[in-house]
């Protein structure tokens, strides 16, 4: 049979970073972020995260997040998806909300504004049948 037990002092800050040692904090680089926003954001668009621009402006413990990407749209000759479609604007809102959550949960830090501007109309592409 194996027993397993903790290490004295495993948990406690003070066994870690040693006495009169601050615990510290870790820094993430800005390139880190901007390409988690960037991959983050196509994702929940839903377009190619090359086509996606992301800026960040981040203080110690907030960020505040500026994207510029093209939003998808159905094509204008398919009647049946053009009626069933969110509303461009809506949306839009609710990309907006989904991303600043989601990057509050994956930065670990309170995102204050999430800036959307839409650049463009993305439409699926046909897939060709061989």
């Amino acid at each position: 049979m194996t027993t397993v037990t903790a290490s004295p002092g495993v948990g406690n800050r003070t066994a870690v970073a040693g006495p009169g040692l601050p615990a510290g904090r870790v820094t993430i680089s800005d390139r880190v972020l901007q390409k988690t926003a960037e991959r983050a954001a196509a994702d929940i668009v839903g377009v190619d995260a090359k086509s996606v621009r992301v800026e960040i402006v981040s203080a110690r413990d907030t960020a505040a997040v500026r994207v510029t990407t093209p939003f998808p749209v159905p094509r204008l000759d398919d009647t049946e998806a053009v009626r069933a479609a969110t509303p461009v604007l809506e949306a839009a809102r609710v990309a907006q909300t989904e991303l600043r959550s989601r990057l509050a949960h994956l930065f670990g830090r309170e995102i204050s504004r999430v800036d959307l501007t839409i650049s463009g109309a993305s439409t699926p592409q046909r897939k060709r049948v061989l």
